[in-house]
């Protein structure tokens, strides 16, 4: 169930700036940057360590799901998820 909510989170988080971008022409790139390193500052907190390629293997569902985790406010296993969204292949 807990995962459901996050990839439903992920959506969210996806889908919103992307709407924003088309109707105010342009900026996806300023917001994929800022996701990018919401998705780094999420991974260094919690020492989960990626090479590069399992990087760039992450999906869209994953990097949401890390960033909305790291996020999250009840934090207690917070490190736990998001090594395990991660890691999950």
């Amino acid at each position: 169930m807990n995962r459901i909510a996050t990839i439903a989170a992920a959506a969210t988080l996806v889908a919103a700036p992307a709407f924003a971008a088309q109707h105010e022409g342009g900026g996806m790139d300023e917001q994929m940057t800022m996701l990018q390193q919401r998705l780094q500052e999420a991974l260094a907190e919690c020492n989960v360590e990626l090479d590069e390629e399992q990087m760039m293997n992450l999906t869209m569902a994953q990097v949401s799901g890390i960033v909305l985790t790291s996020g999250s406010s009840d934090g207690s296993n917070e490190c736990e998820e998001v090594s395990a969204i991660a890691n999950d292949s």
